[in-house]
Parts: C-alpha cells; structure tokens; sequence
C-alpha cells in the first residue's frame, strides 16, 4: 500500500490529471478486475487500465471483497481526492466503508420525551356552585373543575372549620402543573417480511409531584405527612401497542392490540401523529412515518384495537379488511389458577365489529419516495383519497351483582351474571381526500378534509336486564372537519373549520353521567341520539374545545390562522410565531347548559423553535371569551344558586412544550 501511494504522490507533482488517471487505474486493480465483475469498464476506466504494467500485481493490503461502484454509479476516478489541503489523493481505498447488511433478527426504535408545563385560569368560568341533593359536589359550565378552595365543602363552616382560611378568601382560580411522557417503540425484525412492533409509555401522562412516596396521614413513621416525603413511588408502563407483522405475497397481516387512525382522526385517531404538526401540514405526506411525526407528542389519547387486519394493494389502492375484538363482555379466570388461561364465558354478549377501508394514498418507501418526485421535483399535484366502513353490533349483554365483581372477574361470578337482549348495531361510514399542489419548491397549497356518519339502534339502553324499562334509541349522527393551508417559504396562512350535529342531552360536552346522553335536558327519555364526539385527540384550540368542552361537538367552528417562520416550511429547522383566532357556536342550542347558540371566540398566539426530528418547544397562550351557551342557569345539573342565570367569566391558559425525538 505504502508503495503505491508513493508513486501516486511522485505522479502528482508530474501531472495531476495523470495522477488521478493513475490512481483510478490502481484503485481498479486493487478492488477488483472488470473481468472479475463480469461488465465491461467504463472509458475513463480504459485509459487508466492501460496505464498500469501488465505484469504489476496489486499489493498483499489489498482487500479482495472491497466495495466497487456499480455501473451506474460514479467511476472511481470519482473518488479521488487531488485537493491542495491533502496534499496526496484519496483513493477508494480511504472511503468509509458502506453500511453492512442487516443482520436477523435486529431492534429498531423510535419515540420521544415530552415535558409540558401547563396553566389554566379561571377554566371554571367563574362558577363553583353546590349541587342541590349532593353534598361537597359542585357544578360548572366547564370540563375544567375549579381549585378546591372553591368548592362548597371548604367554604361550609359546618363541613370545614378551616373554612375562613382555605376557602374563597384564598383568591385562588387558577391551576398549574407539569406532566411528561416517555415514549418508545421497540420493532423487532425477524426477518425481511417479519417483524413484532411495540408502542409503549413510560409514565404517561404523569403529572410530576402526584406519587410522592407516603402512605397517608400518620401512617408511616419515617413520612408521617407529605411535607416529610423525600421520593417519589415508582413509575408504571403504558402498553399501547404489540402487533406482529407477515408481509405474505398476498398483502400484510398484522394481529394484535394496534393503534387506528383513519384521515383527519376525528373518528379514529391512534395519538401516534397524523399529517398536520401543530395546525401546519408536515414537510410531505405519506409513507411510513415515525412517532414523532405529526402532533403525536401532545396526544393524550388514542384509539387502539384488539384487531386481525389485512393489507393489500390492488392497482393504485390500498385494500384493507379488519375484524376487532372490542369487547369480550365477561371473563372468567379460575380463582385457584389466576396464572391460567382465562376464557370467554359467553360470545354472545360480544361487542364486535367488522371493517373495511378503501384508500388511494402514499405508504411504502416506495410509494413515499414516488410521491416525493411527483410534489418536489416535478411540482405536481396529488390527491390522496378513501373510504372507511365499520358494522359493529352486540345482542345480548351481562349483568353482574356481585358486589366483589372486578373484571376480568372469574368463574364464582358467573352464578351472579344475567343475560339480557342489548340489541344494539350501528354503521359508521367515513370519507377522506386530501390535495396538495407544489406550485413551486417553495410554495404549496395543501386542503384536506374528512366527514363521517353514523347510522345505528340501541334496542335496550337500560345498565341492567329491566324488561319493563325498555325503550329502544335511534342513532343518526355526523360530523366533518376541514384543514387547509397556504405556505410561501417562511409565511403562511392555515384554516380550520369544523361542525359536529348536536343533541338536547343533559350533558354538555363529553362531561356528565354515563346516562346523561340517553336522557333530554329536560329529563324525559331521550329516543333518537344525535350529538356527534369528535375524537379528544383531535384538537383544534387550546382552551375551548380542547379542555372547556372537552372534544368537538353540537357545535360549528372557525379558525383562521397567520404564520411567520424565520426558515422555510421545508427547512430542519423552525423558529417562528403563529397568531389565530377561532370562533364558535352550537348546532343544536337546547343542548348547551346556558340555552345559548355562541360558544365563544378564542384568541391564541404561539411561539416555536425546533429541529424536525429531534427536538420542539413552544409557548401558547390562549384567552377564552365564553358565549352565552356557557351561563349557568338556576337548576341546571342541579346546581344551587341565589338567581336565575349567571353570565360565564373569560379564561385564559399558558401551555409550553418540551418534545426530544429519536
């Protein structure tokens, strides 16, 4: 080797275009022989052929399984190196050598850390009211639950002697905290078409501070009271996901608990991220994304399905058939085996559902880095489309009166279990298309929209087998959602809109007890169910939506949303701010805790910085002006005030984020 260079080095000082002949030449030789490749060399690869000896053999350092550029790819000559800060060229012999082949089985993983500090106020509006016929309970317009301060109990002389002290004298209306998540997801590969994926959550959720380790007042000598607590109780994993994967030559399988997502994710949405980060559209859609990808750090729920599914591709669509589990109803376990197999101890009263989904849109790497060429560099259109249909049923269902029963229950359960008709069945079907026009490398316009509807019967809505109590419910409900946005290098315009159909229910939101959407706010029994629930992972607002009322629905939404990034949106990097206001009003006014058909108008403005795929942070502040939907009239909820109606007051929150991403 030493040999060689040194006669590359002296051709140099010669001639340097000879030397980088000579030195591809020599590379040649020492890597490998064309005649050994079986092609034919390149011209530039002839000419420096001829210039080396017959007779000269390549030297003993030499690895004879070297690496040798394909055909197509760039000659050795390429690959040297004759700039004055080297003083000798590099030939290919000093390249890095290439990625080894995977080798199986081998881990892959993905996932991120989020640390999000949060403060809400006022997000009671104001109202912390007793609830007549329910002690120490209080009542609200809102989802969010007041300070403790403010409830009933610590302002009652006779329920608190402490009342003067730590009740409303206090001031206090607003409610602060920190919570975090650590996600990873393990996939181990068997083999090419083989692989196990996990989705799992270290601590999630957890609001930092609430497990110190203490045992209760007086309890543990050595932490007789929290203010002594000097740690905190371990952690718990989330499992979220664990699915195996068999690419057959008919499709994919995947069985297992794994997360659904579908479009938009206002009906099925995993919380793994979809193709809208932070009210924008990421860098391109399609193909396999990570979990980072999308605003998946700050989901905190998700739609995951005990499911068998089957992919295949026919043409340019996707194909894909599912059958779930969703609810096995009673579970017996032997109490003297609990490390044994538990069984199923009646399919009847089954919840299972059936799906089918029909969908035009990127998936593979392949399809990914078609999709690519067609936006970037052809500056294309593309639509993407689909169709997801679902047919769930149930028709017997269990009641259990033993009051030790715990699921999954056991056997000494079933002597306490009756059977009753449920009769229960719904369609949901969906649509879903999403368009993006790359009018050039820097500026794109990006819509997509979802709606889906749900058509079903509930022939017996009563908790437990009441023969006489009988009273079939009609559901017919729906909803849609639209994103659209406009992005000209570092500047962009976003706009959201969204209705969801309403119903006259004695709840408000997603808020109130389980038999409060089958019953009119009126209290008579409530026979045809409207009010459609956008998915809680689909946020559009920090405040409103998102915490008051708890998830989109019975209510029509604007928002408009102005942008400016110091990089361009295809950039690695972010540093930006956004400014938007959203306006909002009930479909169905009956339905609303006040009567009223304005919900509110929120304004938010948001500062960023980040690196696409390994770290975001951003500050939110939002303020909540609450329409008259959100009054708290006299008797609602039971709720026990002096007058008829009390007008809601605005709220407020600060909200940061904190996400590393692997």
């Amino acid at each position: 080797m030493a040999q060689t260079r040194s006669r590359v080095q002296s051709v140099v000082g010669a001639d340097a275009w000879l030397a980088r002949v000579v030195a591809g030449a020599l590379t040649l030789g020492l890597a490998l022989p064309a005649a050994a490749r079986g092609d034919e060399p390149k011209d530039d690869d002839k000419e420096g052929a001829a210039a080396v000896e017959p007779d000269e053999a390549p030297p003993a350092a030499a690895k004879p399984d070297a690496k040798v550029p394909q055909k197509n790819g760039p000659s050795l000559l390429d690959q040297v190196d004759t700039s004055a800060d080297s003083g000798e060229p590099k030939a290919a012999w000093d390249m890095p050598p290439a990625p080894p082949e995977p080798k199986y089985p081998f881990f892959e993983y993905h996932g991120y850390f989020r640390f999000r500090p949060d403060i809400i106020g006022n997000g009671a509006l104001g109202f912390a009211a007793a609830r007549q016929g329910f002690p120490g309970e209080v009542v609200t317009t809102s989802s969010i639950l007041p300070p403790l301060s403010q409830w009933p109990n610590n302002n009652d002389p006779a329920g608190n002697q402490f009342s003067s002290t730590v009740g409303k004298s206090r001031g206090e209306s607003s409610i602060l905290g920190a919570n975090m998540r650590f996600r990873i997801a393990p996939m181990m590969h068997l083999s090419e078409n083989i692989r196990i994926v996990t989705t799992l959550d270290i601590l999630d959720n957890y609001v930092l501070g609430s497990s110190p380790d203490y045992a209760g007042a007086l309890k543990r000598p050595d932490v007789p009271l929290t203010a002594f607590a000097t740690s905190t109780t371990p952690g718990v994993i989330a499992v979220k996901e664990v699915y195996a994967e068999w690419k057959t030559m008919l499709g994919l399988l995947r069985i297992g608990r794994q997360g659904s997502q579908w479009g938009l994710g206002i009906l099925a949405n995993s919380g793994n991220g979809d193709g809208w980060d932070g009210g924008r559209p990421i860098e391109y859609y399609g193909g396999p994304r990570l979990p980072h990808e999308g605003h998946g750090y700050d989901a905190d729920f998700g739609s995951f399905a005990d499911r068998v599914a089957f992919l295949t591709k026919i043409g340019p669509v996707y194909a894909s058939l599912f059958y779930d589990f969703a609810s096995k109803g009673l579970i017996g376990t032997d109490p003297n085996r609990v490390d044994g197999q538990a069984r199923d101890l009646e399919s009847a009263d089954d919840v299972t559902q059936y799906g089918l989904a029909l969908f035009k849109k990127p998936l593979s790497v392949q399809d990914a880095e078609q999709r690519k060429a067609l936006l970037v560099d052809d500056n294309k259109d593309a639509l993407d489309y689909g169709i997801y249909s679902v047919y769930r049923h149930q028709n017997l269902d269990t009641s259990v009166t033993s009051k030790n029963f715990a699921p999954p229950g056991n056997i000494n359960d079933a002597a306490n279990a009756s059977l009753f008709p449920r009769n229960a069945w719904a369609f949901i079907g969906d649509g879903w298309a999403r368009y993006e026009n790359r009018m050039t490398f820097a500026k794109r316009l990006v819509i997509e929209g979802e709606f889906a509807y749900i058509r079903g019967a509930l022939g017996n809505a009563n908790p437990v087998g009441d023969a006489s109590a009988i009273k079939p419910r009609e559901i017919e409900m729906w909803g849609g959602a639209l994103k659209a946005a406009y992005q000209d290098e570092g500047l962009a315009g976003y706009l959201d809109v969204g209705i969801a159909s309403g119903d006259d229910t004695a709840c408000f939101g997603v808020n109130g007890a389980g038999n409060c959407s089958l019953a009119k706010a009126d209290g008579s029994v409530n026979t045809n169910i409207t009010g459609f629930k956008f998915h809680k992972n689909f946020t559009v607002d920090s405040l409103l939506f998102r915490e008051v009322i708890g998830a989109v629905t019975n209510a029509w939404y604007v928002k408009p949303t102005f942008s400016i990034n110091a990089y361009p949106f295809y950039a690695q990097h972010q540093l930006g701010a956004d400014l938007s206001v959203l306006g909002a009003g009930a479909m169905n006014s009956a339905g609303t805790p006040g009567g009223g058909s304005w919900l509110g108008t929120e304004f938010e403005v948001k500062g960023f910085l980040g690196q696409k795929g390994l770290y975001y942070g951003d500050v939110t502040f939002s303020y909540l002006l609450p329409g008259g939907a959100f009054d708290l009239v006299k008797g609602w909820n039971n709720a026990d005030i002096s007058v008829d109606r009390i007008a809601p007051e605005n709220a407020w929150r600060l909200m940061g984020h904190i996400a590393l991403m692997f």
